[in-house]
Parts: structure tokens; C-alpha cells; sequence
């Protein structure tokens, strides 16, 4: 996926690069329901800029970030494996996209990062951010979601 050409407003957002806007230089696509391992891989991100402020990480990288539904109620886990660089991942409300759901940098024993959400709901849209740890970045960001 290429990024696209829009911006979204949320007048809830406040970050680095324009508060209140998530910027298409940021924002890859929108994934719909997709599940996978992968669902998505973005070979694009030396080109990203830094809109993002990820807790767990101090938001000092560039980032990307996709949309995804929801596509039926219950746990789903997300995870950067397969990356090749050291990835911080963030999820928020898109509806609300200050509202912070979870984030996580280094998963276990490696450098990758992984979220499980328990008591998703159907439709929901959630904001999915990967950004590299301390000004880190790799030639592609992969993105998983499953379903637990």
C-alpha cells in the first residue's frame, strides 16, 4: 500500500505534527476487517514522517499508522513480527484518537512488539501506529492481526 491522498479530523488528537489531523503521510490505508500474518507490510517508512507521541516510547521516530474495523466481537492480538527494525506499536480509538487502548515496545525476548485487546466490539475503528524505538527505522514495517 501507497499512503493516500486525504487527512481525517479528530478535534480530540493532539500530536506532533498538526494537532487534530491524522496526516496521509502517516496514514498508509485503511485495512477494513482484514486479519493475516501479515495483514499489512509497508516498505515505505524512511519516508514517514513523525506525527505520533507513542507512550511507551517517547515518539521521537517516524511513524505510519493504518485504520482497522473491528470485524466481530472478542480478543485479537497485534504484532509487528516480522519487521525489520526495532518497532514500537500503539493502538487508539479512531473516533478518539488521544484515547490510548495499549502500547508496547519489545515483546518478550526480541525487538518486535505485540498488543492483545480483549472485549473488542464489531465495527469499532482502531488507529494502529508502528514507529521505530529511538529514531530507529527499517526498510518495511509488517503489521499482523489475529483473532485469539
Amino acid at each position: 500500500m501507497k499512503p493516500e491522498s486525504s487527512e481525517t479530523t479528530d478535534p480530540g488528537a493532539s500530536e506532533i505534527a498538526s494537532p487534530g489531523t491524522v496526516h496521509a503521510q502517516t496514514l498508509v490505508g485503511d485495512l477494513g476487517t482484514r486479519i493475516g500474518s501479515p495483514v499489512a507490510t509497508y516498505a515505505y517508512i524512511s519516508s514517514a514522517s513523525n506525527q505520533w507521541s507513542v507512550s511507551c516510547n517517547g515518539g521521537s521516530s517516524r511513524d505510519i499508522a493504518w485504520v482497522w474495523t473491528v470485524p466481530e466481537t472478542g480478543s485479537y492480538s497485534f504484532s509487528t513480527g516480522g519487521s525489520n527494525f526495532d518497532t514500537v506499536l500503539q493502538i487508539r480509538h479512531f473516533s478518539s484518537t488521544s484515547s490510548v487502548m495499549g502500547c508496547n515496545d519489545d515483546y518478550g525476548s526480541g525487538l518486535q512488539s505485540k498488543i492483545t485487546l480483549s472485549g473488542l466490539v464489531k465495527g469499532v475503528k482502531l488507529l494502529i501506529i508502528i514507529e521505530g524505538y529511538a529514531a530507529e527505522y527499517g526498510n518495511y514495517a509488517r503489521l499482523n492481526i489475529v483473532k485469539n
